[in-house]
This record gives C-alpha cells, sequence and structure tokens, in this order.
C-alpha cells in the first residue's frame, strides 16, 4: 500500500510543476517511506527466517510428539500388561491367603510326622550305638579273655611238654620194654603193658615195674601242679581166679590201686594228686582178635593232666 502512494505521489510531481520546497518535501517523505519499506522489508525477510525456524521446530515438535504418542502407546500396552498381571497375582494372593490357615496347618501336621520319625530313628541309632557299644565291650572283654586263656593254655602246653620229657628221660631205660609215653589233647599218657608190672592173672606189681612207678613218682613229685590218674585196663579174657577179684572189673581196679600206693610211697607226692579207676575190657586200643592184640589193651595207663584251675576260672569268668 505504502509502495502505490509513493508511485502516485511521484507521478503528481512529474505531472505538474512543483515547487522545490515541496519536491524536497516530498523527497524526504519518499527516503523516509523507503527507510520504512527497507526495515519492513528486513522484518519481513527476519519473520520469514523465523516462520521457516519455527516450522522447523514445529516439525521436530511434531515429530517429537509423534514419538510420544508411540511411547505413550507402548508404555501404555505394558501398563495393561502390568495391570493384567497384577490382577492375576492380587487374585494367587487372594487365594493364598484364603487358603493360608490350611496350608500352615497342614505343613505343621507334616513338619510334626517327620520330626517324629527323626525322633523315632533318633532312638533306634541311639539304641543300636548302645547295642554295639556294649557289644563292642563285650568283644573286647572276650579277647581280652581269649588272650589270658591262650597264655594258659601256652603255659600249660609248655608244662606238659616239659613233663613229657622229663618222664621219659626218667623212663628211658624202660622204652621198648613195654612202656611208651606220649602226649594228646593237652596231656601226657605213660602207657606201661601188663608183661612190665604183672604177671598173668595178677595184680602185685613186679620189681621192674616197681622200680620204673618209683622213677616216675620222682618226676611227678617235683611237678605239683599235675594231676594223675591211674587207669587199668584188661583184654576181653574173663578172669578166672578164685579170690575176692571176681572179673575184669575187680582185676583193672586193683592193678590201678597197686600203681597208686607205690607211686604215693614217694613221700612228695600228695595222694589227693591221684586217682585210680578200672576200666576193664571196655576201653581197649586195638580189637581182641589176636593173641598180640590182647597184650596191647592189657595196660596201665597214668595220665598226667595240667592243673586246669586257673582255666576254669576264666571259663567260668567268661560266662558271667
Amino acid at each position: 500500500m505504502k509502495k502505490l502512494f509513493i508511485f502516485a505521489l511521484l507521478g503528481a510531481l512529474t505531472t505538474s510543476c512543483v515547487s522545490t520546497k515541496v519536491h524536497k518535501t516530498l523527497q524526504e517523505k519518499y527516503d523516509l517511506l523507503s527507510n520504512e519499506a527497507d526495515q519492513l522489508r528486513q522484518k519481513s525477510e527476519m519473520r520469514a527466517a523465523e516462520n521457516s525456524e519455527l516450522e522447523r521446530t514445529l516439525g521436530e515438535v511434531r515429530r517429537e510428539v509423534n514419538q510420544l504418542q508411540e511411547d505413550t502407546t507402548a508404555k501404555f500396552d505394558d501398563l495393561r500388561a502390568l495391570q493384567t498381571k497384577y490382577d492375576r497375582l492380587s487374585k494367587q494372593y487372594d487365594y493364598l491367603l484364603d487358603n493360608n490357615s490350611t496350608l500352615i496347618a497342614a505343613s505343621a501336621r507334616e513338619n510334626k510326622a517327620l520330626m517324629d520319625e527323626l525322633s523315632t530313628i533318633q532312638s533306634r541309632l541311639q539304641a543300636k550305638e548302645d547295642s554295639l557299644n556294649t557289644e563292642r565291650r563285650a568283644l573286647e572283654k572276650g579277647q581280652r579273655r581269649v588272650a589270658e586263656l591262650e597264655g594258659v593254655i601256652r603255659r600249660q602246653d609248655s608244662t606238659v611238654n616239659y613233663v613229657r620229657q622229663k618222664v621219659a628221660d626218667a623212663l628211658l631205660g624202660f622204652t621198648g620194654k613195654g612202656l611208651t609215653v606220649n602226649m594228646r589233647d593237652g596231656k601226657v599218657y605213660v602207657s606201661l603193658e601188663n608183661s612190665l608190672l604183672f604177671a598173668p592173672g595178677s595184680w602185685s606189681v613186679a620189681a621192674n615195674g616197681q622200680v620204673a612207678l618209683e622213677n616216675l613218682a620222682r618226676v611227678l613229685a617235683d611237678n605239683e601242679e599235675i594231676s594223675i590218674l591211674v587207669e587199668g585196663h584188661t583184654d576181653d579174657d574173663p578172669y578166672r581166679g578164685q579170690s575176692q577179684v571176681k572179673d575184669n572189673w575187680d582185676l583193672s581196679v586193683m592193678r590201678a590201686t597197686n600203681v597208686v600206693k607205690i607211686l604215693t610211697k614217694n613221700a612228695g607226692l600228695d595222694p589227693q594228686r591221684i586217682t585210680a579207676a578200672g576200666r576193664g575190657e571196655f576201653v581197649p586200643l586195638v580189637e581182641n582178635t589176636s593173641a598180640s592184640n590182647k597184650a596191647i589193651n592189657r595196660r596201665t595207663e597214668i595220665i598226667l593232666t595240667p592243673d586246669l584251675t586257673e582255666l576254669a576260672n576264666l571259663l567260668d569268668g567268661a560266662g558271667e
């Protein structure tokens, strides 16, 4: 609008005669308006630049708004999912809360049952441990007794071996003449055939037999821990004597008794250590089928046994 006014004014000036003063005034106004137009043009350009910047900023803001809308939509979806999850958990919580007392009671019963079972197992284990300890102590005690018994048996074996050797040495002159010395079952067996001790049908000890018995008595007197059993044996031929001896029982007893009497003539030999026994024909060494076999069965056995008191005491103690 201002430009049109200026052009109209200039046209008027050119077509009419105006004074210099008017021209100057008009020129000044023109210059002023031209300046204002320049300023307006500059402002317009600035406004255009500002509008362009504003449009750019607006575009960015719109993009940010769009992004925010997308983010908001995504977050809303997440929120809705979380809300759904929360609602589900809330229902589960309410269910658990409603059933909490039942679950606690059931758990308490189960725990009590487990504790009772554990207590029972512990009691059984303790009983088993006590039993094992008792058995262990009994085993240790038994082992000690076994060791003691073995020691006693070793000492007795040593004693028996010693006595056997002493007896064998004392009767060395009679070996092979109807006398044998053997050891079995922890005992010493001195076997004297009747040909060395007695005449047929007699119970009186012959002279050679007395010498052998006296030598044996000295050994026995020096070994007080030895018990002595004298057994008389016959063959199965019936006894036909005409005295107080009626049969082989009587004959075997009389012979054993006379052997004991000779042994106890040694003052060092305590008669309480000696026992006489008659076995008749009932404990033969071999069958009585020949004269030689019958001679073997006609014998007197002196059985030497170590003192078993210590062993018996240990055995009695083991039974306690």
